[in-house]
């Protein structure tokens, strides 16, 4: 399981020795296709806090007060703090996606992603996403992961799925 703090980094000294290992040895991307085996999972864990969903905001050029500002969200709906984008959501699958890549050693090119956002990710939120291999298509060398998402809780906050292009052999 990869850990990730979107604020920063839980172990420094992780970072540093994974990243000097990566460096020291370079990654031979020489696993196959036919190696996959469906039910495979990858997860990750991400703490949401205010300072993520304000970078992601930054990025995608996305401001609405339910987002953005606590004392808005508070007295307009009934969410007791603001609330991630969808789309962040989404995307912290994007760390499982390459772990599950990484372990496997095949280079791809995602294809498509689709989310249900059961609940929302409210500011403060650690998410847990995890990916299971489930189908795998042979004639165009892709495959899909079906896409999980719970809060710390428990509760599902997303589903969806990845489709993912093998560019190596």
């Amino acid at each position: 399981m990869l850990t990730v703090s979107l604020a920063g980094f839980h172990d420094q000294t992780a970072v540093v020795k994974m990243t000097a290992k990566l460096r020291d040895e370079p990654m031979k991307w020489d696993g196959t296709f036919d190696e996959l085996p469906i039910g495979d999972t990858e997860s990750c864990v991400h703490h949401v806090d205010g300072a993520a969903i304000d970078a992601f905001a930054q990025a995608i050029e996305s401001f609405n007060p339910i987002h953005m500002d606590r004392e808005w969200t508070r007295a307009n709906t009934h969410y007791p703090d603001r609330i991630a984008h969808g789309v962040m959501t989404t995307a912290l699958m994007s760390p499982a996606i390459t772990g599950f890549c990484t372990r496997w050693r095949i280079r791809t090119a995602l294809v498509s992603t689709s989310s249900k956002y059961v609940k929302p990710v409210i500011a403060g939120d650690t998410v847990t996403t995890t990916l299971t291999l489930v189908e795998k298509h042979r004639e165009r060398k892709r495959f899909v992961l079906k896409a999980e998402s719970r809060n710390q809780h428990g509760e599902v906050v997303m589903v969806g799925e990845a489709v993912e292009q093998v560019l190596s052999p």
